[in-house]
């Protein structure tokens, strides 16, 4: 006998089946995304400041020299009187690559010495005496960008005092090198800052992921019998995550439970009831005249044995099918008509009266449910009545609205004339294999019931009639997944 086992085997993927993802990777992605525009923003900052560093500090040196040309200018009986001390050119001199331009002017614009083609700032001789305030502005000269700087002041002369100009302009590739120092230097420690954060953010996201990595090996290592809750400590962002797989087995524990406590049992009623059917025919075979009444034993035990298989089935089927909640729109009138019409057509009934009380109007009680679990939950129902009832039983079914917990709600009502049960026993009826009284019952149909009620998160009820029988009532919600 071969013993294939498939446990660790690693099977290639599916064509086009979708891959997981890496959440370590996308972790790391987004880490390095955030650094990027922060480093980003950073050399723009970066960038900016430099530019306005260089430019204010060869502004500065503009306006020294503008300052130095201007103290050197006298006015004369002979006129003005220009002596351009060497220093002041000197200052602006001190980077090779840069040109120097220069003019005296007076107050209407007009050169006095120097280059007599260089800009002027637009509005600046526009007022009766120009500002002396230093005016700075960027134009292109002689195919360079030039930065120019136009001041100036007031000469007292014996006729009227004379407005001089002093304008310097310089190219900016000096200004242009110290920008680009700056930068370079503030980027190499904001490289070294990205790659440290890429680090730290790396060792990080692995130290937050050992829990997730403990939590795998714990259960990869488990057997399939192990259920028992995950002892775990994880951070908050998944610790909901644990809890809901705790509850998962939890409950998967208990089917499991339940599943192996019902398999045991229906094998033992099967057990039993086949051992006493095999016997009785057996014992048929070795009488002779009295075979018949044994014949008629077995029979019985034949029915007896053909009910409780149909129910057991019907029994798992209806566990079954309340794991997968295979709800939809179910109409309780209908079900009940139509179960009412084949029951009548059945030998059972005899002489007993069936009566149906259900809401006016096609479809007036409808519920979100299981319309084959209902169904048998029904016929379970009634197949007990006429069971434990008188020949003459009289048999009502019931359908009304009503309020379950605060919300709407149907009742179905199964009330018969029969002896009842006593208050002792009502909460033993609903357990499995539970029997009591001549009438033969498998004692699996009203756990039927009860597990429909509860897969439907409704109510079972049991209660006693005047002055005899027995009304059993299913509270059903119209929406069960709403509650």
């Amino acid at each position: 006998m071969s013993d294939t086992r498939l446990s660790g085997l690693a099977l290639p993927p599916r064509p086009g089946a979708h891959r997981p993802y890496s959440l370590r990777r996308r972790l790391m992605a987004a880490s390095m995304a955030a650094f990027a525009i922060i480093i980003a923003l950073l050399s723009v900052s970066l960038w900016t400041y430099a530019r306005s560093s260089a430019n204010q500090t060869y502004d500065l040196l503009l306006r020294g020299a503008a300052i130095a040309i201007l103290e050197r200018i006298t006015v004369t009986p002979d006129g003005i009187d220009i002596d351009l001390p060497p220093s002041a050119m000197e200052i602006l001199a001190l980077d090779e690559d840069d040109r120097i331009f220069y003019r005296v002017m007076d107050a209407k614009g007009a050169t006095l010495t120097g280059m007599t083609d260089l800009p002027t700032s637009e509005g600046f001789f526009t007022e009766p005496l120009p500002s002396a305030q230093p005016v700075f502005f960027d134009e292109t000269y002689s195919g360079e960008t030039v930065r120019f700087v136009v001041t100036g002041r007031t000469l007292l002369s014996a006729d009227k005092p004379q407005w001089i100009g002093v304008q310097i302009g310089q190219t900016r590739i000096a200004r242009t090198a110290l920008q680009q120092d700056l930068v370079l230097k503030g980027l190499i420690p904001l490289a070294a800052l990205a790659i440290a954060g890429i680090l730290l953010a790396r060792a990080g996201i692995g130290l937050a992921m050992r829990p997730l990595a403990k939590i795998e090996r714990d259960i990869s290592e488990r057997q399939p019998s192990e259920l028992r809750p995950l002892d775990a400590q994880p951070p908050r962002e998944i610790e909901s995550l644990i809890t809901a797989i705790n509850g998962f087995m939890r409950r998967l524990d208990t089917s499991r439970g339940q599943a192996e406590s019902f398999i045991a049992d229906v094998a033992h009623q099967i057990r039993t009831s086949l051992a006493a059917l095999y016997g009785h025919l057996e014992a048929a075979d070795r009488r002779g005249g009295a075979g018949a009444m044994a014949v008629g034993r077995a029979l019985d035990q034949a029915r007896r044995t053909t009910r409780l298989t149909n129910q057991l089935l019907s029994h798992a089927m209806v566990i079954h099918r309340a794991d997968k909640e295979m709800f939809e729109d179910v109409d309780l009138g209908e079900i009940v008509t139509r179960l009412v019409e084949e029951i009548v057509r059945d030998e059972r009934a005899g002489d007993i009266d069936f009566e149906v009380d259900l809401p006016t109007g096609a479809g007036a009680a409808r519920v979100k449910g299981d319309p084959i679990a209902v169904r048998e939950a029904l016929r379970n129902l009634v197949d007990n009545a006429i069971r434990h009832g008188p020949p003459d039983n009289h048999i009502r079914l019931s359908v009304r609205p009503t309020v379950l917990e605060g919300h709407p709600a149907f009742s179905i009502g199964v009330d018969d004339t029969g002896p009842g049960i006593p208050d002792a026993e009502k909460p033993k009826v609903l357990e499995r294999f539970y029997t009591k009284g001549p009438a033969g019952g498998s004692g699996i149909g009203l756990a039927i019931v009860a597990s429909v009620a509860e897969s439907h998160k409704g109510r079972l009820d049991l209660s006693d009639r005047t002055p005899k029988g027995l009304s059993i009532t299913i509270t059903l919600p119209e929406n069960p997944t709403a509650r």
